[in-house]
């Protein structure tokens, strides 16, 4: 039997009252690559910022194997698009990937490599 990684039942979000997603359902299967495409504007940003519990939803619900976000936080990545680009910036990306570590590490732990 197939294990479900995401499971979104019914969500439906909206900026000022006005639903911008609507009565979406989605089960991903753990192990599986998926891309959600779409024109600017189509909501894609706010499917994966609802999913991570960033926006709440008016309606519906999001598990992560079986769970709410808060309680599978260790198991998901998030790096946000960014519609610029400071070059004088000293990081690399693999700065910026390490820096989703620093939650699951605590205060006194380092990254390794």
């Amino acid at each position: 039997m197939e294990k479900i990684a995401v499971t979104i039942d019914d969500l439906t979000v909206a900026y000022n009252y006005k639903p911008v997603l609507w009565d979406i359902d989605l089960k991903i299967p753990e192990g599986v690559l998926m891309a959600i495409v779409g024109p600017n504007g189509a909501g894609k940003s706010t499917l994966i910022k609802a999913v991570l519990d960033i926006i709440n939803p008016i309606a519906g619900s999001v598990t992560i194997y079986d769970k709410p976000y808060t309680k599978q936080r260790h198991k998901v990545a998030y790096v946000p698009q960014k519609g610029s680009v400071d070059w004088d910036f000293p990081t690399t990306a693999l700065d910026v990937v390490m820096m989703g570590t620093y939650g699951s590490l605590g205060w006194i732990n380092r990254p390794g490599k």
